[in-house]
């Protein structure tokens, strides 16, 4: 969903909600003080706060409130309006504003949480189900608007004699370089994850032939030179699909890069073999 339809979608969320609010006040004005609809307030203000954001949660508990309190006025018809029904008032905003900052710091927990079951906990980005789940989204819009995309699937070549030979412990530290070295290479806008061992992959939306060749050689240059730097005895194996119309599904663009890639291990490794489909 793109940013005008996320906006038109809360501001209509935020119009459907406000007209909840002024149907509970008038459900209280009309049952008066001996039923109390409370509770009913919680449902427009929950809903605020939920999908659209904790401010217009807030707003939305201030108009709450206001609609108690005029509803309260009017159906005391004249009577003074004493201490205790303004602290009455008050308690009602103080416990829908309460309402809003618990559903709020909720929502930001559970978000939160579904985001790190989408990283790597190694390397910091995203990993498998991260890759798909983003991926996919990225694939339909580059289908429906009939853009490019292309995938990179990286093999570490020799990685399980860093394991063998120096440790774990250099091993983490081996997927962490590569992890930053893609990360620095790419636009924020592209897709790195590592999909499991020493394996990662890149997704570039939108992006030429020429631009795509241009990203991937300067990748394949800096993770060389960085593990260089490092004096680890690895290189890398590179297959790279560049579709001119997305394919129907992820996978099938992640098998076909994969496909690639070991086509260079089985022809001596440290390569980069490009395929334009």
């Amino acid at each position: 969903m793109n940013i005008k339809k996320m906006t038109e979608s809360k501001l209509f969320l935020g119009i459907i909600n406000f007209i909840l609010v002024a149907a509970v006040g008038l459900f209280d004005f009309i049952t008066g003080n001996e039923v109390n609809v409370t509770i009913l307030y919680l449902i427009p203000i929950s809903i605020v706060t939920w999908y659209i954001g904790e401010i217009p949660g807030i707003v939305a508990a201030d108009i709450s409130a206001g609609a108690y309190l005029a509803s309260d006025l009017i159906n005391k018809k004249g009577q003074t309006y004493g201490v205790v029904d303004v602290w009455n008032a008050i308690m009602f905003l103080a416990f829908f504003t309460v309402v809003v900052l618990i559903l709020s710091r909720l929502k930001n927990t559970l978000n939160r949480e579904k985001n790190l079951a989408r990283i790597d906990f190694l390397t910091d980005i995203y990993n498998l189900k991260g890759f798909y789940d983003y991926g996919e989204r990225e694939v339909d819009k580059c289908r429906r608007y009939l853009r490019p995309i292309s995938v990179a699937y990286i093999d570490c070549d020799n990685f399980k004699q860093i394991n063998d030979t120096y440790g774990h412990q250099t091993g983490d530290e081996l997927l962490k370089v590569i992890a930053a070295t893609l990360v620095d290479n790419v636009r924020i806008t592209d897709l790195a994850a590592r999909l499991g061992g020493d394996e990662f992959a890149i997704m570039l939306s939108e992006t030429g032939q020429d631009a795509v060749k241009t990203v991937i050689e300067r990748v394949r240059k800096n993770l060389e030179t960085n593990v260089q730097n490092k004096k680890w005895p690895v290189t890398f194996s590179i297959g790279v699909v560049i579709f001119n119309k997305a394919p129907e599904t992820l996978d099938e663009a992640v098998k076909k890069a994969d496909e690639l890639m070991y086509k260079v291990k089985k022809n001596g490794k440290n390569k980069v073999i490009f395929e334009v489909v």
